[in-house]
């Protein structure tokens, strides 16, 4: 499935506004509301719920641009953030 999430530049609190479809995103198991994202000292990007609490660290991809997050080990679908050509 594809989900559409607005990473924003407006800060807020744990990090900087998301939008997204939430239902849609728990069809892709994250089962909580993204409230934020974040870049961590690792450099991967992490999505957080209103209590800060992490829901999904997607790594960098190497060759630049995407982050993906393997979840295969827990059974479920890896996932890829892609930038929206729009």
């Amino acid at each position: 499935g594809v989900c559409r999430i607005t990473l924003t530049d407006q800060r807020t609190i744990g990090g900087y506004a998301v939008t997204a479809d939430d239902a849609c995103l728990r069809e892709l198991a994250i089962p909580d509301d993204v409230f934020a994202w974040f870049i961590n000292a690792d450099g991967w990007l992490v999505l957080i719920d209103v209590t800060r609490k992490p829901l999904l660290r997607m790594e960098p991809s190497p060759s630049g641009g995407d982050f993906y997050a393997q979840r295969s080990d827990q059974q479920q679908e890896n996932l890829v953030l892609s930038a929206d050509d729009q």
